[in-house]
């Protein structure tokens, strides 16, 4: 009897640590705000101006691992959670990405920053430019990565019609649909957009399927893509006022790398263009290395 209870205690606290979020990288923490009606969880490190990275769809920060550790030697890194997500808060509303980025916004302001370095990769990509749109004298350098933006042509229209998973995301009962099956659910959506097979780690894998598998995080991530119609609207004002900052575009080549660059000339005045050798959609997993040297080139240079 005591060796069973042994094997029921064992179990229970393997799956309560199962359920922990992932270990930041040395010199990393964990933190938490309260910013813009909303809890944001955000991993914080490093010394030097502050340099933020945002997630996209099927990650959360922990993408951003494995250049956590070099960006840090140059950068007070951080690294968010959207809103929908993980370990920040899933409000009912909110997701369009001027809201989202206003989130970001109000994080950075309450770390006592007033002007950043900002990077944002899929959704991030997303929310980025509607920060940098906002607020263009308080961003210093922004990068974007492997995805487009919200009604700007020709590449938008082209690439929603394959695009189906955009669709059914958008749609309201799909997250109740996959609700609670985020293992098999990403698991089968990664390979879909990349271009290594079995490019996450064991580790990364775990943290992402954990971190959608939050309690209304299936339904949340999804309200995404359901405000792409009306961040098309807010986009289409945007550009009227290119961005001035220096901006940088890295695509994979087996993903966007042959028009990304034509997007980033659509937005702003001063665009440098990387292409990523040998990746499809989860650079930071298929060449990490080209990705680490892009940005720091381009955020460390003068």
């Amino acid at each position: 009897m005591k060796f069973l209870h042994l094997v029921v205690f064992v179990f229970a606290v393997s799956a309560v640590r199962a359920q922990a979020p992932a270990a930041p990288p040395a010199g990393f923490k964990h933190a938490n705000a309260t910013v813009n009606g909303v809890n944001i969880h955000y991993v914080i490190g490093g010394t030097g101006e502050p340099l933020v990275l945002v997630h996209g769809f099927g990650q959360n920060w922990y993408m951003w691992n494995r250049v956590m550790p070099e960006l840090a030697k140059h950068f007070t890194v951080i690294t968010p959670d959207l809103r929908g997500l993980g370990e920040s808060g899933k409000p009912a509303g909110g997701y369009d990405k001027k809201t989202m980025a206003t989130d970001i916004y109000q994080l950075t302001k309450k770390l006592g920053y007033s002007k950043i370095n900002l990077a944002g990769h899929d959704i991030g990509m997303m929310v980025v430019y509607a920060y940098a749109a906002q607020y263009p004298s308080e961003v210093k350098k922004l990068a974007l990565l492997d995805a487009l933006i919200p009604g700007v042509e020709p590449s938008w229209s082209t690439y929603w019609a394959k695009a189906w998973w955009w669709g059914f995301f958008g749609w309201e009962p799909s997250g109740q649909i996959v609700e609670g099956k985020m293992n098999v659910f990403l698991t089968n959506f990664w390979p879909m957009v990349g271009y290594k097979k079995n490019a996450f780690t064991a580790a990364e894998s775990a943290e992402f399927i954990r971190s959608f598998s939050v309690a209304g995080a299936t339904s949340g991530s999804f309200h995404w893509f359901g405000a792409f119609p009306q961040e098309a609207k807010d986009n289409a004002e945007y550009m009227k006022h290119k961005l001035t900052m220096p901006l940088l575009t890295v695509g994979g080549d087996h993903s966007t790398a042959s028009f990304l660059g034509d997007i980033g000339r659509k937005l702003a005045t001063k665009v440098t263009e990387v292409k990523v050798s040998n990746a499809g959609h989860w650079m930071l997993q298929e060449n990490p290395a080209e990705v680490q040297a892009a940005l720091l080139s381009f955020f460390t240079a003068k």
